[in-house]
This record gives C-alpha cells, sequence and structure tokens, in this order.
C-alpha cells in the first residue's frame, strides 16, 4: 500500500541526514518540496539532493511565510490534497522539512490534513539547537534542570517570564526580534551565558559568542539561534 513520508533534513549539512531519511528518499516516487519564495530552491531539497534517485519526480511548492492565515491555508489545502491523489492513485509520496518535523514545522499543518485519508510516516531530523549545541561543545541542560524553547515571536510578557525563572532556554526565530532579545539578556544577566549561531551546520554558518556586539544584527541570517545556560561557565 503507498504510503505519505514526512523527511526531516536535519540543520543544513548532507551528512546529518539519517540513515532511514536516506533509505525513505531512494524509494519514493514523488517528493514535494517547500518554497518560502516563488522560484526560489529549497533549503531542505538541496540539503537531501544527492541522495535522491534520478528519475525521482519532484514538485516544489510554494508556502506562503507571513501572517496572512488565509492564503497559507489555501496553499496547505492545495498541497494536502494533491499529496492524497498521489497516494491514492498508488504513488509513495515524500516531503521534505528543515531541521525536525515536529519542531516549528509547516509539515504538521499539511500532515494534520492527511492523516484521515491517508497512511502518514514522519521521520525525525536533527534540530538546529541540538546540533549547535554538540558542535560547540556546549550543555544544554543536566541533571532536574527543564530546558525551555521559545519562538521569539511570541508576546514579550512570555518571553520575560521565562527568562525570569529558567536557567536552560533555546530562543528559535530570532532574527527580527535580535534587538529586543538582546536587551531582555542583559536585563535578566543571561547574555554572559548564551551563545548565537547562524546557518547551522552549512557553509555560512557563523558562531557568536560575544552578544553584546553592537552589529550582530548586520551579520546574522534568517536562520539563526540562541542557546542559553546558566550553569555553564562564562564563555
Amino acid at each position: 500500500m503507498a504510503k505519505f513520508y514526512g523527511i526531516g533534513t536535519g540543520p543544513g549539512d548532507s551528512s546529518l541526514v539519517t540513515v532511514k531519511a536516506v533509505e525513505t528518499l531512494q524509494n519514493i516516487d514523488i517528493l514535494y518540496t517547500p518554497e518560502s519564495k516563488k522560484g526560489r530552491e529549497s533549503l531542505a531539497l538541496s540539503i537531501v539532493s544527492k541522495y535522491l534517485p534520478a528519475d525521482l519526480h519532484i514538485k516544489s511548492r510554494h508556502f506562503p511565510m507571513n501572517f496572512n492565515e488565509f492564503e497559507k491555508e489555501q496553499a496547505w489545502n492545495m498541497v494536502s490534497s494533491e499529496i492524497v491523489e498521489d497516494v491514492k492513485s498508488g504513488k509513495n509520496v515524500g516531503f521534505v522539512t528543515l531541521g525536525d518535523p515536529m519542531i516549528y514545522s509547516t509539515y504538521v499543518y499539511i500532515m494534520e490534513r492527511l492523516m484521515e485519508d491517508i497512511e502518514v510516516e514522519t521521520i525525525p531530523g536533527i534540530s538546529s539547537f541540538s546540533n549547535i549545541a554538540s558542535n560547540q561543545n556546549f550543555p544544554l541542560v543536566m541533571d532536574t534542570d527543564p530546558l525551555i524553547i521559545i519562538p521569539c515571536t511570541m508576546e514579550e510578557e512570555k518571553i520575560d517570564e521565562a527568562f525570569e525563572k529558567y536557567d536552560c532556554i533555546v530562543l528559535m526565530k530570532v532574527y527580527k526580534r535580535i534587538h529586543m532579545i538582546i536587551d531582555k539578556l542583559k536585563k535578566y544577566d543571561l547574555i554572559d551565558y548564551a551563545i548565537l549561531v547562524s546557518n547551522s551546520s552549512q557553509e555560512k554558518e557563523e558562531v557568536f559568542t560575544n552578544l553584546r556586539d553592537e552589529h550582530i544584527d548586520e551579520k546574522i541570517s534568517y536562520f539563526s539561534t540562541i542557546l542559553i545556560n546558566k550553569n555553564n561557565k562564562k564563555r
């Protein structure tokens, strides 16, 4: 029976794609790839391209990255309907997504629209923050401490609350609010316990251990993540 596979690509380095993901990519008939802008190559596709069979049918589909909920839902519905049609026709279908499919991923909106109609299997990928922590020898969390993962797009008061209460924090979706986040790191005496990495594991990866840099906003990319652990020695 044909099936749909959601495939996490990991953060960017092709060698971090899991063996299971590679085996799946080599045994599907159709691969859907997300584009944030029409005509722009999918980053997820570029990560897995070396593992794809030459005759694989690739379907690039645009997913709006904005706050227009109607526009986004239209895209999710259209792609989901197309995927269901492909699978019901007997094709094994894949969808690649950056990082891990269950962490702030558009994939989830597609998955939820498919599960009542076709069989779905999701294959995990290495998250950006796990990769950063390992590459930088930066422990995320130890012993009985909780780890808090925050999207910096959420309400400021909730960010303040987390900074007040917790010592081990992952900050995602940093790019557009970097000035606000840096100010809060200073306010809560966390800035000397934080690192920022842009383009984790990619060719343009940059690591920032000094978040007091006044021009850091000019140096980071959209794909930027901050790790904080107040139990680490100052860097």
